[in-house]
């Protein structure tokens, strides 16, 4: 039988313990099926300091509460997942197993807070397995990621252990150097502290990393293309717009008996908020009819491809309500631009099939 392979999400983003950040990272996240998982770094957490649940997907965090930590995994991706290294409560690994156990690998989570101290002391303590991924916000300054480092950062010692310990350890960096990706809302030095790193045949299986810097928290959140083999695209139902009865969701909207008028302070605003979202949510589940969704898009397909090809529309629509020499000469840009992405992106993981295959499956890949 010949392995099959497709391509899921995994994203990273420090929510600096913001509510609305965390919850909008969560649903934004849940609703596109490409999406296996999901790790966060400083959570905000409830009056209970638990972590939000997000309806299909496991949670899995270094500690039962007060965590820095956690990584969300799709119910339906197919994928299996254990926690096999925690380390008080910011430091997570997740071994993760692929349909019919054809990969196994380690997804470490880590967050040091505030400093590099804590992830210098944990790194020596962790087993390693052959194969992992290690993601996380580790507060260290380093010209390996950092490139040249502005005169108001500085190389600590803890942060040579960090680097040493990972090249002692054959870690390869997934980021392009130099790129910040933590912007301090206090106007301090843009800096490269959120990192993605890998080691051994996950290595290969990284097909593409890019940035998300359209968050509402300070860090900008990392998203790598991870082609794993029978990975199971996720499902998610479509609606049926058109068909919706409004005056079912509007009776529905009604009967909650929502009462906004005595709201205090920015807590009570923001869980208003969130019992709002639940509530327009269950409405629609109610008014709106589901049919079943597309297929998953082409497994070579990544987030970066859907960017350009999002800024290349944009182009276009300038073009064509804006004529002029400068918009039309900077839509031909941006859709080569995708083009020449698509391109890379088809050879990339044919060449990853091509390396997969065995003399016996080659010629079904071919």
């Amino acid at each position: 039988m010949a392995t099959h392979a497709s391509v899921g999400h995994v994203q990273l983003l420090n929510c600096a313990r913001s509510q609305a950040t965390t919850i909008s990272a969560l649903q934004d996240f849940a609703r596109k099926t490409e999406n296996l998982i999901r790790l966060l770094q400083e959570p905000w957490c409830d009056r209970h300091v638990n972590p939000p649940s997000l309806p299909g997907f496991d949670t899995f965090s270094p500690t039962p509460m007060k965590l820095r930590c956690v990584t969300y995994l799709c119910h339906t991706s197919g994928l299996i997942a254990s926690t096999t290294f925690t380390a008080e409560d910011s430091f997570l690994g997740t071994t993760i197993t692929t349909p019919r156990n054809q990969k196994k690998f380690t997804l470490f989570n880590l967050y040091s807070p505030g400093r590099p101290e804590p992830l210098a002391n944990i790194l020596p303590t962790i087993k390693l397995p052959t194969d992992c991924i290690l993601m996380g916000d580790l507060n260290a300054h380093h010209p390996w990621w950092q490139g040249l480092l502005a005169q108001t950062l500085r190389t600590s010692q803890a942060s040579y252990m960090i680097a040493n310990w990972l090249e002692d350890n054959n870690f390869h960096l997934q980021n392009q150097p130099g790129i910040p990706r933590h912007h301090p809302r206090n106007g301090g030095q843009p800096s490269t502290i959120d990192l993605c790193l890998s080691r051994g045949s996950m290595t290969q299986s990284i097909l593409t990393l890019s940035i998300d810097h359209e968050t509402t928290s300070d860090h900008s959140a990392l998203i790598i293309s991870l082609c794993l083999p029978s990975t199971i695209a996720r499902i998610l139902p479509h609606r049926y717009w058109r068909k919706a009865d409004w005056g079912k969701f509007d009776d529905r909207i009604k009967s909650a008996g929502m009462d906004l008028s005595h709201l205090q302070g920015t807590n009570d605003t923001l869980r208003a908020i969130t019992n709002i979202t639940k509530l327009i949510q269950q409405a629609i589940d109610e008014a709106v009819p589901l049919k079943r969704s597309r297929q998953m898009e082409a497994p070579w397909w990544n987030h970066s491809l859907t960017l350009a090809r999002q800024s290349a529309k944009r182009a276009d629509r300038r073009a064509h309500l804006q004529p002029s020499d400068a918009n039309r000469e900077d839509s031909q840009y941006k859709r080569h631009k995708w083009s020449i992405m698509v391109r890379n992106a088809k050879t990339a993981y044919r060449i990853h099939q091509l390396k997969a295959s065995s003399t016996r499956t080659v010629w079904k890949t071919i």
